[in-house]
């Protein structure tokens, strides 16, 4: 029921060309070689992960400005952030097992070297990312949805499908790092945009959402950085960790955001 209440309060967009244009432009410029020009490409494509935080605030302020809400206090921002960071994890690794991909984006194959001048880049780096890409996510699900709840008059059929179908563009968009795994890539990372995207409506906010992506692709990158590999796994455990002595330690409950 309470899930039925959240997906029955997602705004329905009136005017969608603006988030079609925003969104076809990012596709436009990471696709074509538009930035062949470029002095630094990738620089620009963080510029444009960043516009979709401005575009989120200003133009899309209506429809998704109440997902800014943090979520209550520090302590419960940061329990919502670590809930999807390992819920997501999750997803990608049960549906990594079941299709029996091992490594289908060839991550193991990158080494970086440990200075701090790369891990303050990757910082930066893959905080726009994780801020620009859920924002793009966001986006896509609302014109999607929008169209969608027009035509079945269910909004629950449509929230479905929306999400099944951005979650699976989305994991199409990582096929770059290994075309003859397209499909092993899409289907695991589009799991765990279904999570993400769960939590979303649970919570009512796209702030943890924003921070677990960063988060997970930062530490995949130190991941393979020299002397610091083992410190995915090590983040992960201290999550679950963390929990348990929050939950029965000291009995603390997340709580969910009714608006």
């Amino acid at each position: 029921m309470k899930m039925k209440n959240a997906v029955n309060s997602i705004p329905v967009v009136k005017h969608p060309m603006p988030y079609l244009m925003v969104v076809i432009g990012f596709l436009v410029l990471l696709r074509t070689p538009l930035l062949a020009g470029v002095s630094n490409p990738e620089l620009f494509l963080m510029g444009y992960l960043g516009f979709f935080l401005i575009f989120s605030v200003t133009v899309g302020k209506k429809e998704m400005g109440p997902f800014y809400n943090k979520g209550g206090s520090l302590i419960n921002l940061i329990a919502m952030t670590g809930m999807v960071y390992f819920f997501g994890i999750l997803a990608e690794s049960v549906a990594g097992s079941f299709l029996s991909a091992n490594d289908p984006q060839l991550l193991d194959q990158l080494t970086y070297p440990l200075t701090a001048t790369h891990v303050v880049h990757e910082l930066a780096r893959y905080s726009l990312v994780g801020i620009g890409e859920e924002i793009f996510k966001f986006c896509l699900f609302l014109i999607l949805y929008g169209v969608l709840v027009r035509v079945m008059k269910n909004r629950m059929i449509s929230c479905i499908v929306s999400v099944l179908v951005t979650s699976f563009f989305f994991g199409l968009l990582h096929m770059n790092y290994n075309f003859d795994q397209w499909l092993n890539i899409t289907l695991i990372i589009g799991s765990g945009t279904v999570v993400y995207f769960y939590f979303l409506f649970k919570y009512r906010t796209i702030v943890p959402l924003m921070l677990a992506h960063a988060l997970q692709d930062f530490l995949v990158t130190m991941e393979h950085t020299e002397r610091l590999s083992g410190i995915y796994m090590l983040f992960l455990t201290g999550i679950v960790l963390c929990w348990f002595i929050a939950r029965f330690g000291l009995g603390y409950k997340l709580k969910v955001l009714d608006e």
